[in-house]
C-alpha cells in the first residue's frame, strides 16, 4: 500500500515543493538581470507583485513558502540555522519596504534617461556578469540563517506578509478554521512573520499551496 504523502509520480509534496523552489532559484540567479527598469517593466512587475499578494491574501502559502528564491535558500541551509541575533522586526520591515517604494523614483531622479528605456529584465544569454546582487542576496540569505534563525529574513526583514496583514484587515473574508490554524504562527518575541509556519514540511504546505 503506497504512503497517502506520495504523489502519483513518486515524489512527497515536500520534494516536489524542493524541486519547485530550485526551479525559481534558478529563474532568479541566471535569467532575472537586476537594473533599473522603464515605467512599462515597472507597470509588469506592479501587476505581478499585485497578483502575489492577492494569491496570499486568498490563503495560499504557495509564495512564501514555494515561489520566493531568497525562502527557498534559507530553507536549504536550514541545518546550519542558529538564532543568534534578534532584530526588530517592524522596523527591518518598514526600512525594506521603503526601499523597495522608493529605489526606482529615486534612481530615475539620479538618472533620468533610464526611465526611458524598456529594456527586458530577463536575459537569456546567461550573461552571468550583470548578476552581482543577485548572487550576493543569495549569499546573504544563505548565511543569515546562521545568525537570525530560521526564515530570519523572512521574520525580521520581508515585508510581504505585513503588506498581506493590512489588506487582510481592509478585505475581511471567511477563512476555513483549519486553513487559519496551519497558517498562524506561534507567538515569538522576534515577530513572526507569517512564512515560516507556511513553509514547514507537511501535507498542510500541499493543501494551502492548491487553494
Amino acid at each position: 500500500m503506497k504512503r497517502t504523502a506520495e504523489l502519483s509520480d513518486g515524489l512527497s509534496p515536500e520534494r516536489r515543493r524542493r524541486l519547485v523552489q530550485v526551479l525559481f532559484i534558478f529563474v532568479n540567479l541566471a535569467l532575472v538581470e537586476t537594473h533599473l527598469p522603464g515605467p512599462l517593466w515597472l507597470a509588469v512587475g506592479g501587476i505581478f507583485w499585485l497578483a502575489l499578494v492577492g494569491i496570499t491574501v486568498a490563503g495560499s502559502g504557495l509564495v512564501c513558502g514555494t515561489m520566493c528564491w531568497i525562502g527557498a535558500i534559507q530553507d536549504i541551509f536550514e541545518p546550519f540555522a542558529r538564532p543568534r541575533i534578534r532584530l526588530d522586526a517592524r522596523f527591518g520591515r518598514a526600512v525594506v519596504l521603503a526601499l523597495l517604494l522608493l529605489w526606482m523614483p529615486l534612481g530615475w531622479l539620479v538618472m533620468p534617461e533610464l526611465a526611458a528605456h524598456d529594456v527586458t529584465p530577463i536575459d537569456l544569454n546567461l550573461a552571468w556578469e550583470r548578476h552581482a546582487f543577485q548572487f550576493g542576496l543569495a549569499a546573504l540569505a544563505a548565511t543569515s540563517v546562521m545568525f537570525l534563525g530560521k526564515r530570519g529574513l523572512c521574520r525580521y526583514l520581508c515585508p510581504f506578509n505585513s503588506v498581506v496583514a493590512q489588506i487582510r484587515k481592509l478585505v475581511p473574508r471567511k477563512t476555513p478554521r483549519a486553513v487559519a490554524s496551519s497558517i498562524a504562527c506561534p507567538p515569538h518575541s522576534g515577530g513572526c512573520s507569517g512564512c515560516s509556519r507556511i513553509a514547514v514540511t507537511s501535507a498542510t504546505h500541499e493543501r494551502l499551496s492548491l487553494i
